[in-house]
């Protein structure tokens, strides 16, 4: 965050660095205060009245990530940030690792284990690597509250390293529901999307295409990665419910919710 805090991309500013946990308990870091909405299952009061203005919230989602792969990483001064070598290979590597450990505690979805191994197998040639935000989607960013659409801060940098940008579009897009796609109670719950006047998951794509310059004609294994992370990491909540060490009424709904994910996973993969 400090080293983007002279760029062009929308990152709050840090203000303050407190690495003595005596002070609350833990390091802690302050960064300015950015008002506006956070959307997730509730529009804007003025977004809600005016659907012709929610296609510009997709346009500048994408706008405002097609500026974060722009920055040159190295000038930047976050060489070292990451290891761009091998990124898709550690991610399949590590998030099989997880259902590994996980697996144990609730029970075995073989659409899962078929997904990873249809990910080992179809790893792409990686695009050159840029920064990549790691957990990137709509609630994860700030809009101002009222139309036009104008996107004024990214958050939740704590995954961020350097890697295949094109991890960032798929992980966005895999939370991108639209008018016709099979219900996904869990999905669809938390976002949206798939009101009238949002552009479609292509269209989004399209427009990082043209403006970003790189190939996406072919983004499956990022979509099926994108959705196979996800089912393996809320596979994680729902060993956490079963333990009855959380009593978040959500964790109840991932005992069908996620094996959905893991369908909808293999189903990406054509086979």
């Amino acid at each position: 965050m400090s080293a983007l805090a002279d760029s062009s991309v929308r990152a709050p500013r840090p203000l303050l660095l407190c690495e003595d946990p005596s002070v609350i308990g833990a390091p802690f870091y302050l960064m300015e205060r950015v008002e506006g909405a956070v959307i997730r299952d509730r529009l804007p009061t003025r977004f809600e009245a005016d659907p012709a203005s929610r296609r510009g919230l997709g346009e500048e989602l994408v706008d405002a990530l097609v500026e974060l792969h722009a920055v040159d990483w190295r000038s930047a001064g976050l060489e070292g940030f990451g290891k761009p070598a091998g990124y898709l290979e550690r991610q399949v590597r590590r998030w099989k690792g997880q259902l590994a450990l996980t697996e144990p505690l609730t029970r075995t979805i073989p659409e899962l284990h078929a997904a990873g191994s249809w990910l080992e197998s179809h790893l792409p040639r990686p695009c050159p690597p840029t920064i990549v935000h790691g957990d990137y989607k709509l609630d994860n960013v700030v809009f101002d509250p009222a139309p036009p659409a104008r996107l004024r801060v990214i958050l939740d940098w704590e995954m961020s390293t350097i890697g295949d940008p094109l991890a960032d579009v798929g992980w966005m897009l895999s939370f991108w529901r639209e008018p016709g796609d099979p219900a996904e109670p869990l999905m669809d719950a938390q976002t949206v999307t798939g009101l009238p006047g949002f552009p479609t998951r292509d269209q989004m794509l399209a427009r990082y295409g043209n403006s970003s310059g790189r190939d996406v004609s072919d983004m499956t294994f990022y979509f099926v990665l994108a959705v196979w992370k996800l089912a393996i990491l809320l596979e994680g909540s729902f060993a956490r419910h079963l333990a009855g060490v959380t009593d978040d009424p959500f964790f109840s709904y991932l005992g069908q919710s996620v094996p959905a994910l893991a369908r909808r996973a293999q189903s990406l993969t054509g086979s």
